[in-house]
């Protein structure tokens, strides 16, 4: 390929000689940026993307760690009791309240307000160290709500 690249060389003149390889210099870096250079800095971005990423997935284990640490510790007595106090402070009357075995209860209450029941069963876990597995909550016809608790204790 060489060889038949050097007559057609030594007919240009030195001028286009010079332009050749001026432009042949140029095509060079362009495709070192090309296929080199550019894919390197895009994959340098997705790294640094994925690396803030896995920051911040970091910092909310770290968070949630820290949330269940701070937790409570699980109730001493029967959870019957402590959800019959709870009840009970917050004035309301449970349709059911019974045990489901060992450190678990299910709790129904007749009507409530959407709010304060999110707030009560939230209580339950945050101040009582108690697990709300399941929440069902329907509406009334009074605006109510009718809230269905299953509570374990936590472990």
């Amino acid at each position: 390929m060489m060889a038949a690249l050097s007559p057609w060389w030594s007919q240009r003149s030195r001028r286009e000689q010079w332009l050749l390889a001026l432009t042949a210099a140029l095509l060079a870096a362009l495709l070192f940026w090309l296929a080199l250079l550019r894919p390197l800095a895009l994959a340098r971005e997705a790294a640094l993307a994925e690396a803030r990423s896995a920051q911040q997935q970091l910092a909310h284990a770290r968070m949630l760690a820290a949330a269940i640490q701070a937790r409570p510790a699980p109730p001493a007595g029967p959870v019957l009791d402590l959800i019959g106090r709870r009840l009970a402070e917050a004035g309301l009357t449970p349709a059911r309240l019974e045990a489901q075995g060992p450190g678990q209860a299910i709790v129904e209450i007749a009507a409530i307000n959407g709010r304060l029941a999110i707030g009560w069963a939230a209580a339950l876990e945050q101040r009582d160290g108690l697990v709300v597995e399941e929440l069902e909550a329907s509406r009334n016809s009074d605006q109510s709500v009718r809230l269905r608790l299953n509570v374990r204790k936590a472990s």
